[in-house]
């Protein structure tokens, strides 16, 4: 089957994302417009509107009539929410997929871990990005892709979360980043043990807990 392509407002959907998650560190709320992201983007009305109109279905942006449009700014409870979200999918996933696991399932895993080694970047969006694939690779050994979707929409949230809530005072995840707990959940499920593989990987989405002090789960 051919894959997908995607659309130029897919594209601009995703740079305007991106856009919006390294704003919301600003202490004062950005305002976007059609105007300004038709020049910069170097196209026509339609896609740039397009992209708009999705991201505020998505709940990323607001519009403002005569204004423009602003970043809708999540909390703490949202960071909860999110997380508890994030355990539903995961220890569901991965309770669906154990008793099917073969040893060859799990390379992709392993060579993920092999080249965060190689290249560790304590870069905060690096980190990151390499903590989503890491999730998404686990999640994926179930088999759905819904659920994998599921599972990077709600990491996308996360990071928004992450984005306005942390990332005023802290422009560096050298203090947390850690890669020995997706060490340990790939050594318990390579040895079998669910139980362990289950509460390991629960400690590492909850990890640090949702607070304003401190980082929010991976």
């Amino acid at each position: 089957m051919a894959e997908k392509k995607i659309s130029l407002a897919d594209t601009i959907h995703d740079e305007i994302l991106d856009m919006v998650i390294r704003l919301s560190s600003d202490q004062e709320d950005v305002v976007l417009t059609e105007g300004s992201l038709v020049e910069k983007f170097g196209v026509s009305k339609a896609p740039v509107r397009e992209a708009l109109v999705k991201l505020c279905s998505e709940g990323v942006l607001k519009s403002v009539p005569r204004y423009g449009y602003i970043i809708v700014r999540l909390n703490e409870r949202d960071a909860r929410d999110i997380a508890q979200f994030r355990l539903i999918l995961e220890l569901s996933a991965l309770k669906e997929a154990f008793p099917h696991i073969r040893p060859e399932d799990l390379k992709p895993l392993r060579c993920h871990l092999d080249e965060s080694k190689k290249n560790r970047d304590t870069d905060v969006w690096t980190v990151w990005e390499d903590n989503e694939e890491f999730h998404c690779l686990l999640a994926s050994l179930a088999g759905n892709r819904f659920l994998v979707k599921s599972l990077r929409e709600s990491m996308a949230i996360q990071k928004r979360v992450y984005a306005q809530i942390h990332w005023q005072s802290r422009h560096s995840m050298e203090y947390i980043f850690n890669p020995a707990p997706h060490e340990d959940i790939f050594q318990a499920l390579k040895d079998g043990n669910l139980n362990k593989t289950l509460q390991l990987l629960h400690d590492d989405i909850l990890h640090g807990k949702a607070s304003s002090t401190e980082p929010i789960g991976f």
